[in-house]
Parts: structure tokens; C-alpha cells; sequence
């Protein structure tokens, strides 16, 4: 049940990698919290300080999120909870634990890479990238499954299955055309090599010949599934451009270096608390010009460096803990000698692992993906009770105090993540109801929408977009002034979107008459020189402007 259990998880923190919705990452956190709950009694280490920097970290992001950022978001309790609830899980893995997450991750992964595949030699698709939005998220998933099924190879027996298993995840790999997921996969094999030197644990006879045939194997997999395209294609004439990885790569850094540029003009005087978690894509939006590989109309939330864009977003506090986290296990690991350390090829394995998420983070965001901070926190949680001494692992939260503040906590999380999952699902009802034109119980639910996350400026504007459409078809002055209001709360709750704005200067310019203090027009003028400055570039703003101009004429 364990397993599958935690795959269930995993599934749901998959599709919430895609779909950035409340409600799924609270199912994948809920599901981690039965598997938690259902386990027997467990050894686990006490305070360490991989732990520390854990908690710091996910801490720090809630609270800056919470009490300093000027833009909140609900993703950021989100993404801390999976980091920390998978570390959680992870330390208390024992061996027969570990085996059974170990199976399930590997199975799903290998669903993923063979999807990768068929996705590639069926020619809809130049590189594969399964069930997710980028290749290079595929990528990293794909590299924390297939270092331990590598390590699994110079275990001895079944070395068939593991050769297959590793050639199968190799091959989805290398379908993705991944520049920064083959790059971090070789970063993960030199720290396993580094390791394995340092902890003096000698490869058996033919291992390393494995390795490379199993790689190999994948690499020809993934090299013969665009020919397979090309012998579809034949009859149907249909088939994706191949996708140039060295011709492109030029282009690739050239639009990395401007992102970091930008990101990096951020820091002048936002290094010490920074601009607010996933605060990039405003930052991104204001400075186009200064991204023309993006265009007018690329969209990203991310710096494509996990390392800056912690930084920028959280300061100072934030890179430290974060640096912390990532650091601690490799430089622990290293300080022990081959008699302090248990199970060391299951301990070079994780590291191994926890090593290509953090190379492939300095050229692309997993530490922002939902599915890929659960496995990260799980290998980092592996990797602390691994390096825990023995006496250490003992059951915790027996004591009644304990016990207590575990609930507490846990009470307190809940909380915290109920009031985005709740109003979600009131705003979803509430455009349900729009759609079905039963307009009084779209008015009621956007409004507790709103009152659930007041901080959350989409729900405003979603309210507001309600009351302007009535105000259009009715023509009443109540509800032209309650979108009008909406709006303003909108801009209120965060002042770098422009979206809330655009629909403030709408409402005064087309039902201005029903409103009861009538912006003039320097007013209106105000206003748009503010969303200019917000999104020079956006079409939406443009628009809007002709749209004043002819109003004001």
C-alpha cells in the first residue's frame, strides 16, 4: 500500500507541476500525510543540520512570502510543504522502505521516459517532454531515477533488469535533447566517482563497462526514435522538425544571459530581503527590452538559475539557507571516513542524485517544480538519516509536549494551505455559475474568493471582470462601482500587475457615468503611464491605450 500510495503522490505532484492548482498540490501533500500516517512507528535522526537548513529554508519562504513580499503567492507554502514533506518521508526511510519508493520511483519514471520516446519517434514532438511543459523538467526527474538505477548496477544481482531499467531512463533522457540535464547527469556521475574514491568503495569487475553499456544503450534508443518518425512520416508527410541541440545552443545562452542580466539589476537595494517569491515574472515583464530573446510575448516565471533567482526573490536570509541545504550533505558525506558510514553505495547514490538537480538548477528552475522538490527533499532526507550515527535514529513525537506540538503544527499548515485550495474552488464554482448564467451565485462566491485570499490580486480581478460584464449587460451603477472597486483592491493587493489597472482605467472609461467619483482624465492618463511602466511591451496594455486615446479625444 506504501508504494502506491506514494506513486499516487508523486502522480499528483506530477500534474500539479503543469497545472499550478491549489487543490492538486494539496491532494499530492494530503496523500504524503496518509502515507505518514499509516507507518508504523519510525527511527528518525533528531536535529541535524541538513535538517536545520531545511526547515530554514522552507520556513523563510513562507515568511516572506507571508510578511515582506509585496506581491504574494499562493505557490510558495506550496512548494516549501513538498520540499519539507518529502524531506520528512525520506528520513524515515529504512532499508525496506527505501527499496519499496525506490521501485515506485522508478516505475513511474520509466512510464515517463517510454512516453518520451513514443512521443519523439511518433513525430508529433522534436524532443520529448512527456507529461510536462519543458523537456529539461522531464530531465531532471529522469536524472534523479536513473543515478540510483545506475548504482544499482554494481549491487550484482539482477543486473539484467538493471541494465534495462537504466537504458530505458537514459533513452527518455536523451530524447528530451536536454543540454542541461546531460550536463547534470555528468555532474552526478563525477560526484559518485569523487565519492566512491573518498569512501574507498572499490567497483566490482564489469561495472563500470555496464554503466557505459547501459548509457550507450539508451543514447541508441533515443538516436533511433526520430528515424522511426521519419519511416511514419513517409506515408503521411507529417512529422515534427528535428530539433537542432548544437545549432540552438547559441541562441539557448544568449537568452540565459540576458534573464541573468536582468535578474541581476534586481539587486540593487532588494539583495537584503529580496522582491518577493516568484517575483521574476514581474521583473521580467517590466524589463522586456532588456530580454529580446523573449520577444513581446514569451512568458516565464523563471531566471533559468535557481541560485539567482533565490537571490533576487528572497534575499540574502534565503541564498544562505538555500546554499545550506544543497551544500550540507556533499560537505558531511565528505568529512566521513568508510567505517562512519553504513550503507555507502546507497549513500553515493543519493548524493549522486541530489548533485544533478542542483548542477541542472544553475541553467533552468526544477528547485520550483512541485514533483521535482518532493524528490528532492525525499534524496536530501535519504541522504541526512544515511549520515545520522546510529544512536541518533530513535522515535520522535512520543512524548505528550511532543505530541502536542506536532499537532499544533500540523494544525497550523492546514491553515495555511486551506485558504488558497478554498478559494479556488469558490472561484471555480463562481465561473461555473457565470457560464450557466445564475449571475447571483457568481456574484456570491467571487466575493468569498476574494475575502479567502484578499492578498491574491487574480481573485479580484476575476470579481472585477464579473461585475464589468454585468454592469455592460445591465447597466447599473451598483455594478459598475463594485467592479471598479475590485479592481482597485487588485492593484491594492499587488502593484506589478497590471491586469487589475488595465481594468480600473476600462470601467471609468466605459461606464464612467454610472460610477460615483469619475476619474478625470490626468487621472486615467496616471494610470496608464503606471501599467506601461508595469508591461511596456504587452499587447493588452497597447490596446487599452488606443482605447483611452480615442475616449479622451
Amino acid at each position: 500500500m506504501a508504494p502506491l500510495l506514494f506513486l499516487a503522490a508523486a502522480i499528483a505532484a506530477a500534474i500539479g507541476s503543469v497545472d499550478a492548482s491549489p487543490a492538486l498540490w494539496a491532494l499530492a501533500l494530503g496523500l504524503l500525510a496518509i502515507l505518514a500516517w499509516r507507518q508504523p512507528e519510525r527511527l528518525t535522526p533528531g536535529i541535524t543540520p541538513i535538517a536545520v537548513a531545511v526547515w530554514a529554508y522552507a520556513l523563510w519562504v513562507v515568511a516572506s512570502n507571508l510578511l515582506i513580499s509585496p506581491a504574494y503567492t499562493a505557490a510558495a507554502p506550496f512548494h516549501a510543504a513538498f520540499l519539507a514533506g518529502g524531506f520528512a518521508l525520506g528520513r524515515g526511510l529504512d532499508a525496506a522502505t527505501r527499496g519499496s519508493a525506490c521501485a515506485a520511483l522508478a516505475a513511474g519514471a520509466t512510464v515517463l521516459a517510454l512516453w518520451a520516446l513514443a512521443q519523439v519517434a511518433g513525430g508529433a514532438e522534436s524532443r520529448g517532454h512527456a507529461h510536462f511543459e519543458t523537456p529539461a523538467t522531464l530531465a531532471t526527474v529522469l536524472n534523479l531515477a536513473l543515478v540510483p538505477a545506475l548504482a544499482a548496477l554494481a549491487r550484482g544481482p539482477r543486473r539484467t533488469l538493471a541494465v534495462a531499467l537504466a537504458a530505458a531512463l537514459a533513452a527518455g533522457l536523451f530524447a528530451t535533447l536536454s543540454r542541461g540535464g546531460t550536463l547534470a547527469l555528468a555532474c552526478g556521475l563525477l560526484v559518485a566517482f569523487l565519492f566512491a574514491g573518498r569512501l574507498r568503495l572499490a567497483a566490482q569487475p564489469g561495472t563500470i563497462w555496464l554503466l557505459a553499456a547501459a548509457l550507450a544503450l539508451g543514447w541508441i534508443l533515443a538516436g533511433l526514435a526520430p528515424q522511426v518518425a521519419q519511416w511514419l512520416a513517409a506515408g503521411s508527410g507529417a512529422s515534427a522538425p528535428a530539433h537542432d541541440v548544437l545549432g540552438t545552443a547559441r541562441a539557448s545562452a544568449a537568452a540565459r544571459v540576458e534573464l541573468y542580466a536582468l535578474a541581476a539589476s534586481a539587486l540593487d537595494g532588494n539583495a537584503g530581503l529580496g522582491i518577493g517569491y516568484l517575483g521574476f515574472n514581474a521583473l521580467l515583464e517590466a524589463g522586456r527590452q532588456a530580454v529580446p530573446s523573449y520577444g513581446p510575448d514569451g512568458v516565464t516565471y523563471f531566471a533559468h538559475n535557481d541560485y539567482l533567482q533565490t537571490l533576487v526573490e528572497l534575499g540574502l536570509p534565503g541564498l544562505a539557507a538555500f546554499l545550506a541545504m544543497i551544500g550540507l550533505p556533499f560537505w558531511l558525506a565528505w568529512r566521513r571516513r568508510r567505517d562512519g558510514v553504513s550503507e555507502p553505495l546507497v549513500l553515493i547514490a543519493v548524493l549522486a542524485s541530489l548533485a544533478t538537480m542542483a548542477a541542472h538548477a544553475v541553467v533552468d528552475f526544477p528547485f520550483y517544480v512541485p514533483l521535482c522538490l518532493l524528490l528532492f527533499g525525499l534524496l536530501l532526507g535519504t541522504a541526512d538519516r544515511l549520515l545520522a550515527p546510529q544512536r541518533a535514529l530513535a522515535p520522535r513525537w512520543r512524548a505528550t509536549a511532543a505530541r502536542l506540538a506536532g499537532i499544533l503544527v500540523a494544525a497550523g499548515i492546514a491553515v495555511l494551505l486551506a485558504r488558497p485550495v478554498a478559494a479556488e474552488v469558490a472561484a471555480g464554482y463562481a465561473q461555473r455559475s457565470w457560464r450557466t448564467a445564475d449571475a447571483q451565485a457568481a456574484a456570491y462566491w467571487f466575493e468569498v474568493a476574494r475575502r479567502l485570499e484578499p492578498r491574491d490580486w487574480r481573485y479580484h480581478w476575476y470579481a472585477g471582470q464579473f461585475w464589468l460584464a454585468q454592469a455592460a449587460q445591465e447597466g447599473k451603477p451598483a455594478a459598475a462601482q463594485l467592479a471598479e472597486a475590485a479592481f482597485a483592491a487588485g492593484f491594492a493587493a499587488n502593484a506589478r500587475q497590471p491586469q487589475n489597472l488595465l481594468g480600473r482605467i476600462s470601467a471609468h472609461r466605459r461606464f464612467g457615468a454610472l460610477l460615483a467619483a469619475r476619474a478625470d482624465a490626468r487621472t486615467l492618463r496616471g494610470w496608464m503611464d503606471q501599467a506601461l511602466a508595469l508591461a511596456p511591451l504587452d499587447a493588452r496594455v497597447h490596446a487599452e491605450q488606443a482605447l483611452l486615446r480615442k475616449h479622451l479625444q
